[in-house]
């Protein structure tokens, strides 16, 4: 899938629409317009007055998407030692009234 400044390559990149929004979001119109309208949060965003459309300033999208990357640090290897998750079976039940 090609990115955003890849589809519009005449734009200058100063402001991001609801469909390019939503296409680096990775969700569709609609539900751009849900979270919006329920204040889920969301980049900063601006709306002309007299205008009908919201304008997403690219620099400050890309900004708040930075503040939710991951860095992948050491795997820590869990050992079996420790008790499992669930209920126990009845041979672990058995071995610890003994």
């Amino acid at each position: 899938m090609q990115s955003v400044t890849e589809r519009n390559p005449d734009r200058n990149g100063i402001y991001y629409t609801d469909d390019e929004v939503a296409d680096l979001l990775g969700i569709s119109l609609g539900r751009l317009r849900n979270k919006l309208c329920a204040g889920n949060p969301l980049p900063p965003r601006i709306e002309p007055p007299g205008c009908r459309h919201r304008l997403w300033p690219c620099q400050a999208v890309h900004d708040w998407l930075d503040q939710f990357t991951i860095s992948v640090g050491e795997v820590q290897k869990v050992d079996g030692s420790g008790r499992r998750r669930g209920r126990p079976r009845k041979q672990e039940e058995r071995s610890r009234r003994r």
